[in-house]
Order: C-alpha cells, then sequence, then structure tokens
C-alpha cells in the first residue's frame, strides 16, 4: 500500500476569552491518509462515539489494523477525527465547562462493549474479565470524560464537522454510538457535502434520555435541527409509540401526522448498522425507522441479517471487524451510486 499524502490539522480553532486571557475555542482534531491507487471520489470521514477518541479506528483493542486501515487499502481517502474535548482535542473546563460525573469504568465499559465475551460466537477480543482480558484494558485507556450534556456535544460537532467538509469537500460520514448525531447535524448543516452516512450503532432511540447527559429533545439530536414545516421549540413535535411488531425489540416513537420532514437529509443515503449482542440491538430499528418516516433514504442493517453475529457496541474493535468492514464497503458500493457520480 503505497500513501500519496497524509497528515493532520485541527478544524474549529478560534479565540475564547477567560480570565487568564484568549484560550484556543474547542477544536476537532482530524489526520488524514491518501492512498496512492484512490479507488473512490469521495473520502470516509470516522466519527468516534462517547468517551472515545479516533483510536477506536486506528487499531483495534487487540492490537490488529482498524477500519482505517482496511478502507485505506480498499482505495478510499480517509478521515479520523478526535471530536472537540476527547483525545488530542483537549479537554479544559475553562473552554468546556467543568467535568460532572465519574470517570469511565471498568464495569460500565465491560457492560456496554464486552457483555456477553467468553460465550461461543462472541466477537470480543477478550475474556472481558476485569483484570484478565488485555483487550478490555487497552479499550479503557482510551476512555475520557464526556461534554456536560448531549447539547454541548452536539453543538461542538456540527461546528467542527461543518468546517471540516467546507475544507476537505463532499465525503462520506462513518458515525458511532454518540457520534451518531454528528452525521445528523452535519448533514443538516452541509446538505450539499454529505453524501451518505453510515451510523453504526448510533445512540437512539428518539427523544431518548440518558441521566446526567440530557434528552433527544429533537428526535435524533438534543441540539436543533431543521424540519420542514419549521419548528421553532421541540414540544411542538407531536409523537406516537410505533409497535415494534417482534419479539426481542423495543417499541420507539415517531412522528404523529402530520410528519414534519428533514429536508436536509431528504433522500440521503443512511445506513443504521446494528449488532446482535449490544444494548443497542433492541432500539436501533427506531433510528431508521425515524429517518424514513422523515425522508431520508434510510436502510437497517442487522449485522446477523448479513450472516455476521456475535457482535457487541463496538464492531470496528471485534475478532470479525475486517468483515464488517467488508460488509460496509459493499453497501457503499451498492448504495450511492448517483452520489459518486456527483462527486466526479
Amino acid at each position: 500500500m503505497t500513501i500519496s499524502d497524509q497528515g493532520a490539522f485541527w478544524v474549529g480553532v478560534g479565540r475564547k476569552p477567560t480570565e487568564a486571557g484568549a484560550a484556543a475555542e474547542a477544536a476537532m482534531y482530524v489526520q488524514y491518509q491518501i492512498p496512492a491507487d484512490l479507488r473512490h471520489p469521495l473520502p470516509v470521514v470516522m466519527v468516534h462515539g462517547g468517551g472515545g477518541q479516533g483510536t477506536d479506528y486506528l487499531s483495534t483493542p487487540d492490537g490488529r489494523p482498524g477500519w482505517a486501515t482496511r478502507f485505506l487499502q480498499a482505495g478510499y481517502a480517509v478521515y479520523v477525527v478526535d471530536r472537540p474535548g476527547h483525545g488530542r482535542s483537549p479537554y479544559h473546563p475553562d473552554v468546556l465547562g467543568p467535568m460532572e460525573g465519574a470517570a469511565p469504568t471498568y464495569e460500565f465499559i465491560r457492560w456496554l462493549f464486552c457483555d456477553g465475551a467468553g460465550r461461543p460466537g462472541s466477537q470480543w477480543p477478550g475474556s472481558g474479565e476485569i483484570g484478565a482480558d488485555s483487550a478490555l484494558d487497552q479499550l479503557m485507556a482510551s476512555q475520557g470524560p464526556a461534554l456536560p450534556t448531549f447539547t454541548e456535544n452536539e453543538e461542538q460537532m456540527r461546528r467542527c464537522g461543518a468546517q471540516l467538509l467546507d475544507r476537505i469537500g463532499p465525503a462520506v460520514l462513518i458515525t458511532h454510538s454518540m457520534g451518531g448525531p454528528f452525521g445528523w447535524l452535519v448533514a443538516d448543516a452541509r446538505p450539499g457535502l454529505v453524501k451518505a452516512i453510515i451510523a453504526v450503532e448510533p445512540i437512539g432511540p428518539p427523544f431518548t434520555e440518558l441521566p446526567g447527559f440530557g434528552r433527544l429533545d429533537w428526535g435524533l439530536t438534543a441540539a436543533p435541527i431543521t424540519y420542514e414545516p419549521p419548528v421553532r421549540e421541540p414540544q411542538e413535535l407531536r409523537t406516537r409509540l410505533r409497535a415494534a411488531g417482534a419479539d426481542g425489540v423495543q417499541d420507539c416513537l415517531v412522528q404523529d401526522e402530520p410528519v414534519r420532514s428533514l429536508p436536509n437529509l431528504k433522500g440521503l443515503p443512511i445506513a443504521v448498522v446494528v449488532a446482535d449482542t449490544s444494548p443497542f440491538a433492541p432500539s436501533g430499528h427506531g433510528v431508521a425507522d425515524y429517518l424514513a418516516q422523515a425522508g431520508a433514504d434510510a436502510e437497517l442493517l442487522r449485522l446477523p441479517e448479513m450472516g455476521i453475529t456475535g457482535n457487541g457496541h463496538l464492531p470496528m474493535g471485534e475478532k470479525n471487524s475486517d468483515e464488517v468492514a467488508e460488509a460496509l464497503m459493499a453497501w457503499l458500493d451498492k448504495r450511492p451510486t448517483a452520489v459518486e457520480q456527483d462527486a466526479r
């Protein structure tokens, strides 16, 4: 594999007054690699979730090449970000507000990512046992604090994500977990530049609430997003409970009639990717349903229905991460043909 260009930069750099002087406003770190054999006109932007960082895509917890390398080998230009306040986008309370809540714990991370580890068919690359799983240790070492609220997280994602696309042009977004709103909000802010979204285990279902972080008041986001007809306050969104219609999945909220659209996501190819052993498995369909109802070209990709089983909430870090990456690239090859023509 030959790299034609690689490097790193920050977007969203500004100046914020503090008592000690002007500090750098929360920025977003971006590292990129462009292959010499560039076979796809659209780059992919990889966005981590929760308290993680871009390392989620650079390598797996057990030390194998991550999705960034696999997509690069397939001929994609790859941009990997550290969202504001995470990883190489440092968190400082004078800029982003005080850190709240406890530090990430092994017990929580084990529940979220490793539940079922050690059972036959599990794709987690370790035992999941605290003190006896080096992969879990590696994942824990990458975890940091989250911004105090959903809304603050999302406003920073929108601002920095829009500036990134202003710089690099049209792209495909691959998001994960709490990074899911990055896709919805950046597509809303730059509808001409987001050409497709792969949302892996995105936060949901619509209008969910997480104690200490807030509620997705605007459906899939805590920050305002554009609806048509316009919505001035999220209370204007009327909802109803849609029955899931199957065992093992939960009923989720959708809009009640008359349905408002998300005009800047209308017709946008979106894959909502759901694993089978994740805590998100029972509700992932709710995200796809909400997007489709609002006019997006949303498709629910349940990994087991594609013959990929045993995955939890971190498919890019599990034993079959390459197999999952191949499935996502196959979806990209199939769906946004017209999008790639536009990019040319």
